[in-house]
């Protein structure tokens, strides 16, 4: 499981950059857009559509992350309230529910994205390929399956006895 853990630490730190790098990115685009169409009154054709694709990998790399630290929205009013093992099984089985869910979003997003790729779509101001704003959504599919697995597995292997 260690090795789990030093990917997931990895991945984890790459996901850190990727963000930051979003975060810093779309505003100075947008600034950019501002100040040359105010000032210069002619507005750049890409800026839009560079932080509307922008924005749509960092929705996928700030949910991994989230993820990652349990700062997703959870309704666990019930589960304080159960037994610690029925309330391990309710655990484990929302996560196979969710990892579900991914799969099959991970599915329909690799299916959206070969379809792009062959089309060779180029975005209209960047001409820019369309499938890699399309491949976010199968890219964080599987990073989110992969922390939710190793967020399972030491629930269910690094717990400490009851006393």
């Amino acid at each position: 499981m260690h090795y789990f853990d030093v990917i997931n630490d990895f991945i984890d730190e790459v996901v850190k950059w990727i963000i930051i790098v979003l975060m810093l990115f779309i505003p100075a685009v947008m600034v950019l857009q501002v100040i040359i169409r105010y000032v210069f009154n002619y507005p750049l054709p890409w800026p839009e559509e560079a932080t509307r694709f922008a924005l749509v990998w960092l929705v996928f790399m700030t949910a991994c992350a989230a993820l990652r630290r349990g700062e997703v929205v959870a309704l666990d009013y019930v589960l304080v309230r159960l037994n610690k093992k029925v309330a391990l099984c309710f655990t484990v089985l929302g996560s196979l529910l969710m990892i579900a869910f991914l799969m099959v979003a991970l599915y329909s997003g690799v299916d959206m994205t070969w379809f792009m790729y062959k089309k060779g779509t180029p975005s209209p101001a960047l001409a820019f390929p369309t499938w890699i704003v399309y491949i976010s959504l199968p890219i964080g599919c599987c990073l989110m399956s992969f922390q939710i697995l190793v967020d399972m597995l030491h629930l269910l292997f690094d717990r400490k006895t009851d006393t």
